[in-house]
């Protein structure tokens, strides 16, 4: 049996004014308390509920827990692993290295490891409501692309599949949803209920699109099997005779 549990190290939190609210959240991870404030200031200033922490542990919890859509990540310990763990526990958060390594090796190995952008220590406010305005409006692009593509999915349905009805709007906001993770999807129905175009179509909308789609008929695969042990049965009664030299 598995148990959740929320880490004791609490988490400050502050919202924006409602005429301000972009309606992302931020969530700040530095044991400097100072520097914690200062971008949590910045991010309310441009629109942003701000949380922050010291606690790694308890930015993973909140992360797996509540809708962060920004990490500010401070570069400590092992960080590379962190950025990993944190980008593992939801892929679509963008993390931001915060650094007093401003090394072009550190860089790109952060970058390579999923984040957004790095950023060095010192830095002034304005240099974070830059960078998170850009991060903003990233998120903002890709929430647009991600709806527009399933709206126009919607319309016109997944590769032969057609339909309006209130169960095929559903099946296509599932295959959405599916397509977008890198998870095993086990897909059942009775023969004919159309498996294979629902298969085509996860795979036509996912990460993996550019790859060849080859459909397997498991049916065939077992006829297929017992027709080769048959004759392969039958070969060996066929030679065995003569290879003991008795003749057939």
């Amino acid at each position: 049996m598995t148990t959740a549990y929320a880490p004791t190290t609490s988490i400050a939190q502050t919202m924006p004014p409602s005429e301000t609210q972009t309606f992302l959240t931020l969530l700040i991870v530095d044991e400097d308390r100072f520097v914690r404030e200062a971008c949590r200031e910045a991010a309310v200033a441009i629109g942003y509920s701000a949380k922050s922490t010291d606690s790694f542990d308890q930015a993973l919890w909140s992360v797996e827990s509540e809708n962060i859509d920004v990490v500010f990540l401070a570069a400590s310990g092992d960080f590379l692993a962190a950025l990993r763990r944190l980008k593992e526990k939801r892929p679509a958060i963008e993390v931001i290295a915060m650094t007093n390594n401003g090394t072009l090796r550190f860089a790109v190995d952060a970058m390579k490891a999923g984040a957004y952008e790095v950023i060095a220590k010192p830095f002034g406010l304005a240099e974070v409501k830059r960078l998170l305005q850009d991060v903003g409006n990233h998120l903002r692009v890709k929430t647009e692309s991600r709806l527009e593509c399933e709206r126009h999915r919607s319309a016109r349905g997944f590769g032969n599949m057609i339909g309006h009805s209130p169960a095929m709007e559903m099946l296509y906001r599932m295959i959405g949803k599916a397509a977008r993770t890198s998870h095993p999807v086990l897909i059942t129905g009775e023969s004919g209920t159309g498996k294979e175009m629902v298969a085509k179509a996860l795979h036509y909308s996912g990460p993996c699109r550019e790859k060849a789609f080859i459909p397997v008929d498991c049916g065939s695969l077992v006829t297929i099997r017992r027709r080769f042990v048959r004759a392969h049965v039958a070969m060996v009664l066929a030679i065995t005779p003569a290879a003991c030299g008795y003749g057939l």
